[in-house]
Order: structure tokens, then sequence, then C-alpha cells
């Protein structure tokens, strides 16, 4: 929200406005005479305001009811305000209020919209602007005969016009000894001077290819999209939401993985163990150092076909011989000899 200022008491110093807090004011076109000596703009007042970044706004206002004039009014009015803002330093782009400052009727709409027919035809329909109660403000709009709006809190009962672009509050302070009146907007343009358009980055082609892309990955009506779900608020996700919900399942389901995998591990070193032959207890308990015995054993058992055994030689004849049974000695051919 804006704060502004109207006057024509006289000429409260820019530094003096930026101190009480005001950054805009809508200025007076026309001479207020010898009773309003401070109404007219001029080029100083005009450079004052512009070097404490003050934004200007341009009204015109002769007498209060000379829009009822119609439109050859509406042409000279707009011709001579056009020239007073460039006087002042000011811009052709930009719009001027025109006052309608009394109560109209309904039966006085037709002169008001002429005189702003008019005026359109010096300044262009775009640059035309209306000052007013409620009712000549909508009327104007909704003929068309007017593009911007300065709403006053007189004569409009409780009404706010919502198209409007300055609001004129009602409330009067004083700064640097002149009486003001407050105004007010939440627009980001309503008509000051100083207002720069951007230059559009994209052309209409772009714009809407990047508008279909932002439907499609955030839905319709860009409220996701109903066949990937909703997320934990009850809202249909979008296809980033989506996907960043198939990592997390990923993720999850890794961990899962990873958990199977070890207790399959686990069991299978179990079933391993299981399976080996064991003694039963309290054998168990030699289970080791037999086992080292009987492969000691084992080991010899492959040795003795290489050692001869106790009993076993040669006799006189050089035949091997044996002990029998019996003591005697017996011959290769185990006749017994005496």
């Amino acid at each position: 929200m804006r704060f502004g200022l109207d006057y024509a008491a006289g000429r409260p110093a820019a530094s003096a406005i930026r101190a009480a807090g005001f950054d805009f004011v809508v200025r007076y076109l026309s001479s207020g005479g010898p009773s309003l000596p401070g109404k007219l703009l001029t080029p100083a007042e005009a450079d004052d305001l512009r070097a404490h970044g003050v934004s200007i706004v341009s009204n015109w206002e002769t007498t209060a009811a000379r829009m009822l004039d119609g439109f050859g009014a509406g042409v000279t009015d707009a011709r001579a305000a056009q020239a007073q803002v460039l006087r002042c330093g000011g811009r052709t782009d930009r719009p001027i209020y025109f006052s309608a400052d009394f109560d109209a009727t309904p039966q006085q709409q037709g002169p008001i919209n002429a005189y702003l027919d008019g005026a359109a035809t010096v300044i262009g329909r775009a640059n035309v602007g209306i000052y007013g109660g409620y009712w000549p403000l909508s009327r104007a709009l909704d003929a068309g005969t007017a593009t911007w709006a300065w709403q006053t809190i007189a004569w409009s009962g409780a009404n706010l016009e919502p198209r409007r672009s300055i609001l004129q509050t009602g409330r009067q302070v004083y700064v640097d000894g002149v009486e003001c009146d407050v105004n007010e907007t939440d627009r980001l343009d309503f008509g000051q001077w100083d207002f720069e358009q951007e230059e559009a980055d994209l052309t209409p082609e772009q714009d809407e290819i990047l508008r279909d892309i932002q439907t499609q990955l955030r839905g319709p009506g860009l409220s996701g999209w109903p066949q990937l779900g909703d997320d934990a608020q009850g809202h249909h996700r979008t296809v980033v939401d989506a996907l960043g919900a198939a990592l997390t399942r990923i993720d999850e389901l890794r961990t899962e993985v990873s958990d199977l995998e070890a207790t399959t591990a686990e069991l299978s070193d179990e079933v391993a163990r299981l399976s080996g032959r064991h003694w039963p207890f309290p054998f168990s308990l030699i289970e080791g150092p037999a086992t080292v015995v009987a492969e000691q054993l084992a080991k010899l058992e492959q040795l003795l076909p290489d050692l001869p055994l106790p009993g076993w030689g040669e006799g006189p004849n050089g035949h091997s011989t044996k002990v029998a049974q019996s003591g005697q000695i017996a011959g290769s051919d185990d006749r017994i000899e005496v």
C-alpha cells in the first residue's frame, strides 16, 4: 500500500511530504486563481518532487461540474492539461484524471461520458481517467469512456469501486503548513509519471509454451494431477511431488532389501552350523583333539607299506621267513623245517 496527498492551498516541500510518510502526490494541471495559489503544478515543484522520490499523478479540474459541458470541453481541457504535463517534464503516455467533483446523477452521465470521449481524441482512450464518487466512476468504466479511476469517498456511500486505481480516503492532514487530502493505492501502476513498465522477456509463443509446461508439471488449474495420488494433506500430487514420493519409496525399499539380505545371510550361517557333524555331549568336549589324532593316524597308515614290520626278515638261504604261531620258522613254501 502506498500513501499520497493532493492539495491546492499551497505547495508543501517535497522533503516535508516524505518526512510525513507520503511518497506520491496527485497534482492539478489547472490554475486555482488567487483563492487557491498552490493548485497549479509548476516545473520547479515537479523538479523538487522528483528529486525527493515523490511520484506525480496528473489531474485536471477547473470547476466542479465542468464535465457537463460535454465533448468540446473535453477536447479543450485535454489539450491544456497535456501542455502543462510537458512543461513540468511529464510524459504523454501517462493518464490524466478529469474531475467530476459533484454528486453526479445517472441523467448527467451522458455529458460526462461525452466529455471523456473528447479528451480521448487528444490523449488517447488508454490515458483517460476520471475522478469522482462511486457512481459516475462505475458508469464511465462500464461504458468504456474512462480507463483509469480515482475514487473519492464522498458521494460513494459504503461502496468501493474495485477497478479504482486511487482512493481519496476523506482524511486530511497538514504537511508543511498546507492542508492536504490523504490518498492510498494498492496498485503497482496507478498513473504515476515515473512508472516504468518492464519489457517482456518472452514472445507470446514462448509464454504460451511455458504456461503449457507449467500445467503439465502442476496439473489442471495448477492443482495437481488426480492420477498421481494425494499427499498427506489430501491434495493431488504434481509431477515433481510424485517423483519425490517415488524416490522416497525407492529408498525405503532399498533399506528393506538390505535388511532382508542381512537376515538371509544370518539364516544361511545358522543352517550351515546346524548341518555339520557334531559329537553329543559330553564327547563333544574332546571332539577337537580326537579329530586331530584321527588325522595323524590316517597319515601313519599311509606310511606303513614302506616300513619293515616286526617279525619279518630273511633266512640263511636268502628267502623271507616269518615266525609261525608255534615259534618255529616257516619257509617260503610253508613247510616246517626240523
